[in-house]
């Protein structure tokens, strides 16, 4: 037994006074008298002990005293030796989801069966051990206490595991802090050697599919799709890929697969119109990891669009034809601008327009948006750099392009991508507009530069009209390749088991006990005379 505050022990130095207390009076003076005979016969008469000291009394009161100022000094009692903390790192990546030797709870999978051997062990544990958990793989997840005991939302196999699991679990232990690494050793180097460790075996062959690059002609029906896969196996497997969802029908492809070696599958693809779910799958006989062949988008509606165009008068035939070629590509129609008429795309080439950029998709030249200001001239700007990184201009030659008349003030605030001027740059042409649609504005009409004489112009063309349908152009990946280190899981760390430490056993605290041995003694004092 110790005590957490000892120095509370000097109140001990009370005893002395109980002790002087517990005598008994003085008389305060002596007076000689003649009748002691006759007092000491009339005080047997009556019974009466004379006045002394009760030392059973006085045993019990410096026992009560005691017993109180243990209490105050925090007597414990202490427990055994050994850690109190239990800090629990669960392999979460990717790999384990194979298929793993089934356990007696009908898993079937790694993660599962290394989740069902942690409950039990946890459930076996002392309560006063304190217990987190921290799910490694994919997003970090840390349970504390009864949520650690259950493996409360802990989600299931996902992503890589980016954490190293021996500095984690080197920098997790303690002298009262033990450290459990539950792992199938896949991605890893090295094992941790600090602490418990245990090992879920799930090998076997496993067929990936590593990256897929897509060649996307939207708003054409045409989607180019190259497929990188690879089986990790000790020989050559046999498999099939499969292309399902929001495009014409595809026969399987039979693919043969090299053990460690890439293969790339090309498709030509013709989209559905109405978009969807495009999904890659592959299949090979005995892949224990099928969480890692399957690649899928979402492939966005294509689209029809009514194209209006507005121009002036003495604009001339390059807006129509520019309109027409524009809708012969992407399937859809050039129709008459008229109030209240939806239309997909406005086409502008001079004038001036009511409506505020970026609220409509548009492609404008030379229009003024919403302005009633008489435009000036900007003579002869000479075209000195276009953006080699936009969207809209990239790979695109526009070194010929010539403007023989510009106004500054048909180009709102925006993102410039083309730039004229002498000394200082000056914007030429801008997009104005968010993610979900956009317009793009020149500051020059066709009639006034030989851009529709241009190679680039129809391609110009073309990605201004996809810029101006922004997000709804664009194919969205649902589930991508998987981490590379996920994949092999012929090749993985291994190291033996090591069981858990023995936890110690808690502190008992006995100022209770010597609280209560106090009140004995005081009761039992009582009746005491």
């Amino acid at each position: 037994m110790s005590f957490a505050a000892p120095w509370h022990l000097g109140w001990l130095a009370l005893l002395p006074v109980l002790y002087w207390l517990a005598l008994p009076p003085r008389p305060r003076q002596q007076a000689w008298t003649a009748h002691l005979a006759q007092w000491q016969m009339a005080h047997a008469a009556l019974r009466r002990r004379p006045p002394r000291l009760s030392g059973l009394r006085y045993v019990l009161l410096a026992l009560a005293c005691t017993a109180a100022v243990c209490a105050y000094a925090s007597p414990l009692w202490r427990g055994e030796p050994g850690p109190r903390r239990l800090v629990v790192l669960l392999d979460g990546s990717l790999s384990m989801a194979a298929r793993a030797a089934a356990a007696a709870d009908g898993a079937t999978d790694a993660f599962a069966v290394a989740s069902s051997l942690v409950r039990r062990q946890l459930a076996a544990l002392p309560q006063h051990v304190e217990v987190t958990v921290l799910r490694c793989g994919g997003p970090l997840r840390r349970r504390l206490g009864p949520s650690a005991r259950t493996l409360l939302d802990l989600g299931g196999p996902e992503g890589a595991l980016d954490v190293d699991l021996p500095a984690l679990a080197a920098a997790s232990a303690a002298p009262d802090t033990a450290v459990w690494t539950v792992t199938d050793g896949q991605g890893q180097r090295s094992l941790p050697t600090v602490g418990a460790l245990t090992v879920v075996p799930a090998t076997g062959v496993n067929a990936a599919v590593l990256a897929v690059r897509t060649t996307d002609r939207w708003p054409l029906p045409g989607l180019g799709v190259e497929v990188d896969v690879v089986c990790h196996a000790d020989a050559a497997q046999s498999g099939e890929l499969r292309v399902s969802g929001a495009v014409a029908a595809v026969a399987p492809r039979a693919v043969t697969l090299a053990p460690r070696k890439v293969t790339t599958v090309s498709f030509e693809l013709e989209r559905a119109p109405a978009g969807g779910e495009l999904e890659l799958a592959l299949t090979v006989p005995g892949d224990v990891l099928a969480a890692d062949d399957r690649w899928a988008a979402r492939l966005p509606a294509l689209p029809a669009p009514r194209i209006a165009v507005l121009a002036e008068g003495e604009a001339g035939p390059f807006a129509g034809v520019a309109a027409r070629a524009l809708a012969d590509e992407v399937g859809g129609s050039v129709v008459a601008a008229a109030a209240g008429e939806p239309v997909g795309l406005l086409l502008t080439d001079g004038g001036s327009v009511a409506m505020r950029p970026g609220a409509v998709r548009a492609v404008s030249f030379g229009t003024l948006f919403g302005s009633e200001a008489t435009p000036t001239p900007w003579l002869d700007p000479a075209v000195v750099d276009w953006d080699r990184t936009s969207a809209l201009t990239a790979g695109l030659d526009l070194s010929e392009l010539r403007v023989q008349c510009a106004f500054r003030e048909a180009l709102p605030a925006g993102e410039p991508f083309l730039w004229a001027g002498a000394g200082q740059r000056e914007p030429l042409a801008v997009v104005v507009g968010d993610e979900r649609q956009a317009s793009v504005h020149f500051a020059f009409r066709l009639q006034d530069s030989n851009l529709p004489l241009l190679a680039a112009f129809p391609q110009l063309l073309r990605r201004a009209f996809v810029r101006a349908y922004g997000a709804a152009a664009r194919l969205e990946p649902q589930v991508g390749p998987v981490p590379a280190g996920e994949q092999d899981l012929l090749d993985h760390a291994v190291a033996a088991d090591r069981a858990l430490p023995r936890f110690g056993a808690p502190d008992q605290d006995l100022a209770v006990w010597c609280v209560l041995a106090g009140l004995v003694a005081l009761a039992m004092r009582a009746f005491v005379r």
